[in-house]
């Protein structure tokens, strides 16, 4: 094959070898793992954007500390 072709690696013909023949990457195969990278960090700066905007509200640190001192009450016995 030809680095410009854009057809699969072939299966070998021998029946003993099972695996893909491995060939050089092309031009446009070595840029998608750039890519996936882009996505993967695009995702998890969504990702901690939305728990930054969750961790910041009144309700959630509220319900939060809540459970919290339910927890501390009901070990020591205070707040109760």
């Amino acid at each position: 094959m030809s680095t410009t072709d854009t057809q699969p690696p072939a299966i070998m013909e021998d029946a003993s070898q099972t695996d893909i023949a491995l060939e050089p990457l092309t031009w446009r195969e070595r840029g998608m793992v750039t890519a996936e990278y882009v996505v993967g960090i695009v995702a998890a700066i969504a990702l901690a954007l939305v728990l930054l905007k969750i961790f910041k509200a009144d309700s959630f640190f509220s319900w939060i500390f809540d459970i919290v001192k339910g927890v501390f009450g009901a070990i020591t016995g205070l707040f109760t």
